[in-house]
């Protein structure tokens, strides 16, 4: 996996050294499982270029169960992102690879997200989407289905923000929110 995330932050790298749209986001989740009531949070960085239809990131993001309590979830993930135009409507879909790191173990997954960006005025658009997740060794328990939906403001040229609340299925039974802005440059 250490090649994979080496491999994934050089071809970033590179695509940062080609004029083009570059973005980066900040965000915040909460979540709730559903089973044992229990809140958790976390925190993320994205950093991406965009290409035409094609969108290329990296993100890094920190969890825990609740506020100074409990273990420490790392990730480390890299994305690739095509965006249709069909309709009135951006029909996307994306692959990400990443690398989950805890205190007792560390493990490689993959996810798959498909959506539909719907226009609702000139400055807002309403996000559907579905992402699969898995482990790629399955002993981990990591398989999830989400379904979201996201309100996005774009607030000038550059600055965004969005709010998007999801449910969960699968090894993980959670409702979440995220808050997320981004900056594009």
């Amino acid at each position: 996996m250490k090649k994979l995330v080496i491999t994934a932050a050089l071809f970033l790298a590179a695509t940062t050294a080609m004029a083009g749209n570059f973005y980066a986001a900040g965000e915040y989740d909460t979540a709730e499982d559903r089973n044992t009531k229990a809140d958790s949070y976390a925190t993320g960085v994205i950093l991406g270029y965009k290409d035409g239809p094609w969108q290329y990131s990296g993100k890094v993001s920190s969890g825990q169960a609740e506020w100074g309590n409990g273990s420490i979830t790392n990730r480390y993930e890299g994305r690739v992102k095509h965006t249709w135009s069909a309709m009135g409507v951006k029909p996307y879909a994306q692959l990400r690879l990443g690398e989950t790191v805890k205190s007792t173990t560390s493990f490689s997954y993959y996810a798959v997200d498909a959506g539909v960006a719907v226009p609702v005025a000139e400055k807002f658009e309403v996000d559907f989407s579905y992402r699969y997740r898995n482990a790629f060794d399955t002993t981990n328990s990591f398989q999830t289905d989400r379904f979201g939906v996201e309100g996005k403001v774009k607030m000038t040229d550059k600055d965004s923000i969005g709010l998007r609340y999801s449910q969960s299925y699968g090894d993980s039974e959670s409702d979440a929110w995220r808050l997320q802005y981004t900056r594009s440059f």
